[in-house]
């Protein structure tokens, strides 16, 4: 093998770990972030603060500095928030029931 294909086959080979490395925006903070999936349960913007139950049942609370990440939602909404891990809210993203298929009998 020549040195060029070594350096193209070593490239292509890291591509998806780099590709993966840069598609983490939050990360940009320096914050560990995670997604919760759910239904909006409460919203106080006085408190700037809320609650989303998981499809799980759980009850996650979160604290919000950026409340127009929450313009336009109404509670009972299924909605998906990126949360630090110091509860903060990130970003919020409206998200729909998934279609499951009938099951067979």
């Amino acid at each position: 093998m020549t040195v060029k294909n070594v350096v193209l086959l070593a490239m292509l080979l890291s591509a998806p770990f780099l590709a993966t490395a840069m598609a983490t925006s939050p990360e940009q903070t320096g914050q560990d972030t995670h997604v919760v999936i759910g239904t909006l349960e409460e919203l106080d913007m006085s408190k700037m603060s809320g609650k989303l139950k998981t499809d799980l049942g759980q009850t996650v609370v979160f604290t919000m500095e950026r409340p127009e990440l929450f313009k336009g939602l109404s509670v009972g909404e299924r909605i998906a928030i990126r949360l630090s891990d110091q509860g903060q809210a990130i970003r919020v993203m409206e998200t729909t029931v998934p279609e499951l298929p009938n099951p067979e009998k």
